[in-house]
């Protein structure tokens, strides 16, 4: 039963522990024991739940199944229950392996997890509501709170859970700080050992180099969003303003036909421009979600070169028997098939960034079009004096086009900014330190 004690954490601590699909535990860490207060004979075989704590949200555990059920990696604050009674907070994630699932934890410490802990004592409540009604069951309760933390993860402004995994992640890695080529070096190792803790170190260059890389990506994919949203709304302005000044052609269709025709071939290209621009925010939409899974990724697959690196310079420690290193092929294979979704998500990004290039050309074109045909229908209207008709027309088509132009400047430029910073990935140099980490961790076999 808990009894209230908090047990402390150290941020260079990692958990470790794979389970079967079920969720029985096959192998935990060193940690993970001396935190659970359970020896490891009790762990294994026994449900990750043995841990679970009472007053965790049902709704939690409901998000983190449906990815991991779906083939994703998943995560999640959560507060586990010792054997003794006392609790221990982690920042926990589950990646989905042939035979099961990895999951590697941390202490949480970000500025993010105190308004996690707050919402869960809502979710709780809202799950406590619905266990009152008397149908509900287990999975009703679950949904409940689900629901619950998905429309208060929305209030925090995270517009999906994928969202806020990726800034939880990515803020918590961050919070621990570059571990792996610092707490875990261990100078003194040689041999095979020694090719674990530098491809480690190696590998960590290397991701981090994409985590800044990708910070702008980030920033940049933001404003090109907002930008085109709001290009958007003035393009159908411009629209509908062109529509009125079509609709006012026609009544003085009698005595100025041409008037009449140039007004409605005008309407075509700003009708294609506000079509090329829609395209353009469903892009982008896209885009920004692509960015966001890659965000998520890295982050994890530091954190699991992290534990890599932990449980090397524990075997060199002498804390960890040499046995200990047959979980880093595990973490290889998760590991590596990051890196390939993350090459798979860069592809889609580059791709992206192309066609937002090429949707800002098309609606700029249409645009540039559609100001040939108001130059002619402005002098039209003079010309056929038929400003008392038309004229107060005029100047909010002239308006709206102006800052129709100016946003198109402005999306320009952010493209060609984003191409500049167009993220390459050294897919062979991730997977090269991937394979070095292997081949190191199974020819320490038995060496220490």
């Amino acid at each position: 039963m808990p009894e209230g004690t908090e047990q402390v954490i150290g941020s260079d601590e990692l958990f470790f522990s794979t389970t079967d699909r079920r969720g029985l535990i096959r192998s935990g860490n060193s940690v993970f024991v001396r935190t659970s207060r359970f020896p490891l004979d009790e762990l294994t075989g026994a449900p990750h739940n043995i841990v679970r704590h009472p007053e965790m949200p049902a709704g939690v555990f409901r998000m983190m199944w449906d990815r991991l059920l779906a083939g994703r990696p998943a995560g999640a604050y959560v507060r586990n229950l010792a054997k003794d009674g006392s609790h221990y907070w982690v920042f926990a994630t589950m990646t989905p392996l042939a035979q099961g699932f990895l999951s590697v934890r941390m202490s949480p410490r970000s500025e993010l997890f105190g308004e996690v802990k707050r919402l869960y004592r809502q979710v709780a409540d809202a799950e406590r509501q619905a266990a009152g009604h008397p149908a509900a069951n287990r999975r009703d309760v679950a949904a409940a709170g689900a629901e619950r933390l998905g429309h208060l993860l929305d209030g925090l402004g995270f517009g999906s859970h994928d969202d806020f995994l990726a800034e939880a992640l990515s803020a918590e890695v961050a919070a621990r700080g570059r571990l792996a080529s610092a707490v875990y070096a261990r100078p003194m190792a040689r041999g095979p050992i020694a090719e674990v803790l530098t491809g480690a170190g190696a590998l960590e260059e290397l991701l981090a180099d994409l985590v800044e890389r990708l910070e702008g990506y980030r920033l940049l994919s933001d404003r090109l969003v907002r930008s085109s949203t709001r290009m958007l709304d003035v393009a159908r302005r411009l629209d509908r303003a062109v529509a009125a000044a079509q609709s006012a052609s026609e009544m003085v269709a009698g005595t100025a036909p041409v008037l009449r025709n140039v007004a409605r071939v005008m309407v075509t290209p700003t009708r294609t421009a506000v079509a090329a621009l829609e395209r353009l925010v469903s892009g982008l939409a896209a885009l920004r979600s692509d960015v966001t899974d890659l965000r998520f990724r890295i982050a994890l697959a530091s954190l699991h070169n992290d534990m890599v690196a932990a449980f090397a310079a524990e075997v060199v420690d002498g804390v960890a028997p040499s046995t200990s290193l047959d979980e880093v092929p595990l973490l290889c294979d998760a590991v590596h098939e990051n890196v390939r979704e993350m090459s798979a998500r860069g592809r889609q990004v580059n791709e992206a960034l192309r066609e937002f290039v090429s949707g800002v050309a098309e609606a700029g074109e249409r645009l540039a079009e559609f100001s040939r045909f108001l130059a002619q229908w402005r002098i039209l209207v003079v010309r056929h004096r038929v400003d008392d008709v038309l004229g107060d027309l005029v100047q909010p088509v002239d308006e709206e086009f102006a800052a129709c132009w100016e946003g198109m400047d402005m999306l320009r430029a952010l493209g060609r900014q984003f191409e500049a910073s167009a993220m390459p990935f050294d897919v062979r140099s991730l997977e090269a330190q991937v394979a070095r980490i292997r081949a190191g961790a199974v020819g320490s076999r038995g060496a220490f």
